[in-house]
């Protein structure tokens, strides 16, 4: 029988030659819990995979596939785990000494279903830092739709994945998947996850470095599209999630999510993206202004909504 798992670790890697080893020795290094390290090679054409081949551990998985993304990575990551609890962990960050074994002792505590803990970004030099957020209901817990709610009140979304340490038995309960694709995906399983109304803890750990990478493929002038494509599923996802919802106040908390992912969209596709007409023909086929209306909360909420009708759905000209 195979043994129990405390803590799956799951690890995209995409030409991560360069950190890869020195994040596994680092989480490997912990002996005080039980734990699996999945790392998917995505389709590395660099030594991701000579170098993650090279390391002898039995607590170590690996599975290459054909570049299909970090969200087809995580996913088929997902499908294998056989970890009581599950963490994401990007391949090029960094993780403080004893990452797990204090995330879980703190989730186990709460009683969480999913917790949340800090983190700080960093830039390339890894050396001027911030923190990733500094307005959550720390050593609190909330329900998740209680914890979207505080969200969109404090204007703070943390949807990065690796501040979280979820419990799997919740995962499978609400059926929780990446939806494949290209970008911004952790927003929507964020949102999906908070919407299961589980039990939220909160820790200002800071325990995990973000390191900012100008050289991402997220701003590279080629991407912009694929960013804009990837806003207009998640308002889209957004909006049919709150049809869903009951309570009033999560249904009108989510429709003003919604709006500032629409902010973000239209950044976007005012400034960078290079193929405006298809674009907005995607927007206006999935997305009817009208949902946005109930997440207007503020003149500026008017008057961007009012630009962003404008620039989505013009007037035809009368002709002569």
């Amino acid at each position: 029988m195979k043994p129990e798992i405390d803590v799956s670790v799951i690890i995209p890697a995409f030409n991560a030659q360069v950190t890869i080893s020195h994040l596994v020795h680092k989480l490997l290094s912990e002996q005080t819990l039980r734990m699996e390290v999945i790392v998917v090679d995505d389709g590395s054409t660099d030594a991701t995979w000579t170098i993650l081949s090279a390391l002898t551990d039995e607590r170590l998985m690996l599975i290459h596939q054909e570049n299909q993304g970090v969200y087809a990575a995580r996913n088929a990551a997902l499908a294998v785990h056989g970890g009581e609890w599950v963490v994401f962990l990007d391949a090029d960050d960094q993780v403080t000494d004893g990452f797990l074994h204090k995330r879980l002792q703190a989730a186990r505590e709460a009683r969480a279903d999913v917790a949340v803990f800090n983190g700080w970004r960093a830039d390339s030099t890894g050396l001027q830092r911030s923190p990733v957020h500094r307005k959550q209901p720390y050593g609190q817990s909330l329900t998740g739709q209680e914890w979207i709610r505080h969200c969109v009140k404090q204007h703070e979304w943390p949807h990065y994945l690796w501040l979280q340490l979820t419990r799997s038995a919740y995962i499978r309960e609400h059926g929780l998947r990446f939806q494949e694709g290209k970008s911004h995906k952790d927003i929507l399983w964020t949102i999906h996850l908070a919407a299961g109304n589980g039990r939220f803890y909160f820790a200002d750990r800071q325990d995990y470095t973000y390191i900012s990478n100008p050289a991402s493929i997220t701003h590279r002038q080629d991407y912009y599209d694929i960013r804009a494509a990837s806003y207009i599923d998640v308002i889209a996802d957004i909006l049919a999630l709150s049809a869903q919802q009951q309570h009033r106040a999560t249904r009108r908390a989510l429709v003003r999510h919604a709006l500032v992912e629409c902010r973000h969209f239209l950044g976007l596709y005012r400034r960078k993206v290079s193929n405006q007409q298809a674009l907005r023909v995607s927007f206006c086929t999935r997305i009817d202004f009208r949902q946005l209306l109930p997440g207007v909360s503020s003149l500026s909420d008017v008057v961007f909504l009012l630009k962003l009708v404008r620039k989505m759905f013009p007037v035809p000209k009368a002709q002569d």
